[in-house]
């Protein structure tokens, strides 16, 4: 019986690390997304004419709400008041 016990409990860490590393891998998977999205959004930018492109970055940087972010980025605090 104690053997027996001994290998459920291996088999549930041996779950618990596949669930941690397909964890790991969905974050890298999002960071991927955001940065090639991210890319893809500056490069439409520069596309852009110049009203079109102050537009296009301003509604972007309203979406950057974190002020340790918007610091890093050089954007005034977010004057949008939180609900």
């Amino acid at each position: 019986m104690a053997s027996l016990d001994v290998k459920i409990e291996q088999t549930r860490q041996r779950l618990r690390n596949l669930q941690t590393k397909a964890r790991k891998q969905q974050r890298r998977d999002e960071t991927r997304r955001l940065i090639i999205y991210g890319a893809a959004a500056l490069a439409l930018a520069k596309e852009l004419d110049r009203d079109r492109r102050d537009r296009f970055l301003t509604k972007v940087q309203s979406k950057i709400t974190r002020p340790s972010d918007r610091e890093f980025l050089g954007l005034e605090e977010n004057s949008i008041p939180s609900s």
